[in-house]
């Protein structure tokens, strides 16, 4: 019986994780944002290790903008579309972060099959809710830079 639970434990072990994904988003951004702790099919997070470079003041207190940005960030990779940017937010900094704070963003999408996505992202520090926010992805069929302009939008333009 014993070895019948150990083919099940190493069964589990190397079964493969249906929910895992293979990131299409933000290939090229900057570690400084985070780093990727789980990316499943509409999930998401990322741990933001808060650097002196982030800082505002003698007291240690960090730019929101850095919170956001880690935040969008999470919210890209639980949509995971390559065409995908970000169109607005709804957000709520909760508390302040200062210097030697770890930031953990958990992102999860309301919706999969849209071209407009709804993203819950929620950022703790240890267990205490710090962030809040719905953040609003639009995801194009072309990457949004290569879209086509016509004659009468490249006159108007300039």
């Amino acid at each position: 019986m014993d070895e019948e639970l150990i083919d099940d434990e190493e069964d589990f072990l190397n079964k493969p994780d249906n929910d895992a994904v293979i990131q299409k988003v933000c290939l090229n951004i900057d570690s400084a944002n985070g780093v990727i702790k789980e990316q499943k099919y509409g999930k998401a997070s990322v741990l933001l290790e808060v650097t002196s470079k982030m800082v505002l003041d003698k007291f240690g207190l960090v730019h929101s903008g850095y919170l956001f940005s880690s935040a969008a960030y999470c919210a890209l990779l639980a949509v995971n579309e390559p065409n995908g940017i970000m169109i607005g937010a709804e957000v709520k900094f909760l508390a302040p972060i200062e210097l030697g704070n770890e930031v953990l963003f958990r992102a999860e999408t309301l919706q999969e099959d849209t071209k407009k996505r709804e993203v819950k992202v929620e950022g703790f520090v240890l267990d205490i809710k710090i962030f809040d926010a719905i953040f609003y992805v639009a995801v194009f069929d072309k990457h949004v830079l290569s879209l086509h302009i016509t004659k009468e939008m490249e006159k108007k333009m300039g």
